[in-house]
């Protein structure tokens, strides 16, 4: 695999920080997986929120999008989502934890190597203890600080 084909994949890679967008280009020719989630609007955020509580659905996130901001969140000020959500192909289910881990671990050494920190929802301390989380969200990597990392005029990343 050399680059994301998938309408979806290429929708949410379009939407990615600089450097989210550096370590996915670099992690796709090592590894096969979608992107299924990037950017949201404060109200996709609140909605997301809503579920499993005042919704129909399970639980999917403990930031409501109003007091605490999702690092998926896009603002006029900041219009690049610095959170991606992926699944691993071929995709088993939800809770594949050893699966998630090995991707989400490949991803984030990607990141160190280009001196972007990466948090995985699966180890949100991380402290490489995945039994000790509260919650678990398999799927999702994001920015533990906002990268410095800027786009050229052809909108990619000078390396």
């Amino acid at each position: 695999m050399a680059e994301f084909t998938s309408k979806r994949s290429v929708r949410v890679l379009s939407e990615l920080s600089a450097a989210l967008w550096l370590v996915n280009t670099k992690a796709i020719k090592h590894i096969d997986y979608s992107l299924i989630d990037g950017s949201r609007t404060t109200n996709q955020q609140v909605a997301r929120y809503a579920q499993g509580r005042t919704a129909p659905g399970r639980i999917v996130t403990f930031v409501d999008g109003i007091n605490d901001l999702s690092r998926h969140q896009v603002t006029p000020e900041d219009p690049l989502t610095h959170a991606f959500d992926f699944i691993p192909a071929p995709f088993t289910y939800w809770e594949d934890q050893p699966v998630f881990t090995a991707y989400a671990h490949f991803i984030i050494g990607i990141g160190y190597e280009h001196g972007i920190e990466l948090r995985w929802g699966g180890d949100w301390d991380q402290d490489f203890r995945w039994r000790d989380q509260k919650f678990n969200d398999y799927p999702h990597i994001e920015e533990v600080i906002q990268s410095k990392f800027t786009l050229n005029d052809s909108g990619k990343v000078p390396v």
